[in-house]
């Protein structure tokens, strides 16, 4: 399954955050953004369990403060 986080970041930490979002297994890419959130990461995961282990992943990392996560509706 494929997903996008949006994540808000402290000030200032948007392209630290990234790099770090961009290591995680399982996070296909990572960039910082202008709008209403900081950093996106495209995610793909095997199953539901697997996509909410990588999103607490990243909501646990210094200097993140909220993530939304969208999975694509696969057709």
């Amino acid at each position: 399954m494929r997903a996008c986080v949006l994540i808000r970041v402290r000030p200032g930490r948007h392209f630290q955050v990234a790099r770090e979002i961009a290591a995680i297994p399982g996070v296909s890419s990572a960039f910082a953004v202008v709008g209403a959130a900081d950093v996106v990461a495209r995610v793909e995961a095997s199953d539901l369990r697997a996509l909410a282990a990588i999103g607490t992943k990243i909501g646990d990392l210094d200097n993140v403060s909220t993530t939304e996560t969208f999975v694509a509706a696969e057709v």
